[in-house]
Formats: structure tokens, sequence, C-alpha cells
């Protein structure tokens, strides 16, 4: 997680040396995600704890560029054994969106993107690890606190997938949570 908000801030400072008066956008939000995968869902529940950074550089007052952070990580048993498993997915995102007004302080967010989904599972003393190319779809109301700082309220899909083992896996899934942020 560290290197991933290093790699933000470094790509942030870096265009903000392009441009004489940038925009910028931080936010922290924290959520469920609802797996796609049901083998996942049955091995580790059906949600687990999605915490999520993330970082916008707005080009116009309504078009940005954002790439973020998010790690959905989970304890659980093997289906037929019942043996101790571990599973974890980081998410490193990037992509554009839009942003808009519905009144004086509400807002929109809508946003499209790619997915690097790195992935690891242990289980029957065996670990599987690698990475998969996902989308990512994602929309979030905003209430403006003031000109720097806002709450939000998002919800989006991450899809992935690879086959592991002969077996089609499923990555990420539909998602929902709650963050503040600041604009500077």
């Amino acid at each position: 997680m560290k290197r991933a908000i290093i790699l933000i801030a470094a790509v942030m400072f870096t265009l903000s040396g392009l441009c004489a008066a940038p925009k910028f956008s931080l936010s922290l939000a924290a959520g469920l995600q609802w797996p796609a995968d049901s083998n996942y869902k049955e091995a580790y529940g059906q949600s687990v704890f999605l915490p999520e950074l993330k970082a916008g550089y707005f080009l116009t007052p309504s078009i940005y560029l954002w790439a973020g952070y998010g790690r959905a990580a989970a304890k659980g048993k093997t289906v037929v054994l019942e043996l101790d498993s571990k599973s974890s997915q980081n998410y490193l995102q990037a992509g554009a969106g839009y942003e808009g007004l519905l009144s004086g302080k509400l807002g929109f967010r809508a946003e499209l993107g790619l997915a690097d989904v790195l992935y690891r599972e242990e289980a029957l003393e065996e670990t599987v690890s690698g990475s998969a190319i996902g989308l990512v779809l994602s929309g979030s109301l905003t209430y403006s606190l003031s000109e720097m700082f806002f709450l939000l309220a998002d919800a989006g899909y991450l899809y992935a997938k690879k086959t592991i083992n002969a077996v089609e896996v499923k990555m990420g899934g539909l998602r929902a949570g709650f963050g503040a942020g600041l604009n500077f």
C-alpha cells in the first residue's frame, strides 16, 4: 500500500509541474465488496471490507484523470475440508471521470477505468498468486462541506477474470462505501 501511495503522489506531483493552476482531489473511502465469484463467497463470506484511496487531477472543471488503490482481504475455511485459508486482492486502478453538480452542495462523479488485480490465496498448504486486468465502473454522490472538503457515497463494480489451475476465477465484484476527501 505504501508503494501505491508513493506512486500516486509522484504522478500527481509530476502533473502539477505541467500546468500552472492544477486542481487535485484526494479521497479515502471504506465500504464492502460483494465478491463476483461464488466459490470465493462460499469460502470467505458474502462480503469483505474494502478500504480505498483515490487521487484525481482535473483537466477541466468537470473532467479528471484518477488513480486509486484498494485492498480486500479475508480469512475463511476451504469448502470441503474446512481448513483455514486466507485471500487478498489488491486493486491498482486508473481511469477518467466526470464531475457535475446536482445542486449547490450536492454533486456526482462518474468514473470508468482499468484495474490491475493482484491476488494471493493461501489454502491447503499451497499459495497461488498473480494478477489479472479488469474494468472498473463507479459512481459517487458528493456533498461539499466547504470549497476544500467533501463527503462521498460511492458504488461501483470491478470485474476481472483469470483461469487458474484450469478453473475460471472472477475477481472484484459489486462494491459500495462512504468516505471523505479534499480538493486542492
